[in-house]
Order: C-alpha cells, then sequence, then structure tokens
C-alpha cells in the first residue's frame, strides 16, 4: 500500500520530495519480500532487534553492534547485505 496523504509541505519540491522517498520506500519494501520470499512485517520486525551500543572511550567512539541471530545472517545474506562489523572505532 503506498500512503501519501496527507502530506503538509508547502512547496511543489517539498511534495515531490515526499512522493519520491514513499515511492522509494515501497519499492525497497517490494523488493526485500521479493528477495526473502518472507512479508516485510516479519522481516523488519527481525532486523530492527539489530542495535548498537557508542562508547565513548576517552573522547574516542567506538560502536558495538548486538550478537546476530542465525534468522538474520539469513536475511542478510538473502538481502545481499554485508554482515555488520563487530565493532567500529571512529567511523568519521
Amino acid at each position: 500500500m503506498l500512503n501519501l496523504r496527507p502530506v503538509y509541505h508547502s512547496t511543489d519540491v517539498g511534495v515531490k520530495g515526499h512522493v519520491f522517498v514513499c515511492i522509494l520506500a515501497l519499492l525497497l519494501r517490494r523488493l526485500m519480500e521479493k528477495e526473502t520470499g518472507e512479508p516485510f512485517e516479519s522481516v523488519f520486525e527481525e532486523l530492527k532487534e539489530l542495535k548498537v551500543n557508542v562508547i565513548d572511550l576517552e573522547g574516542e567512539k567506538i560502536f558495538q553492534r548486538n550478537r546476530l541471530t542465525s534468522t538474520q545472517e539469513d536475511l542478510l545474506e538473502s538481502l545481499k547485505v554485508k554482515r555488520p562489523p563487530k565493532i567500529l572505532v571512529n567511523p568519521e
């Protein structure tokens, strides 16, 4: 379902940008369903559990993600998405 309304933008550019983002989101949603063979809601529920903790160690930021479940690994593989690194130091 493509849900575009209400659109609270005051310019044509804003409205066009909103519609573009909505269509892009729908495309990504359908591609995820096609590649995984699963409904988007179940893919989203599984992947939203991926979390990142930010650790500030003497002014240096360290980003550490939680452990991937086997289902999450399978979904990422189906989507041809590289597995995110466990630890990332100063990604800027």
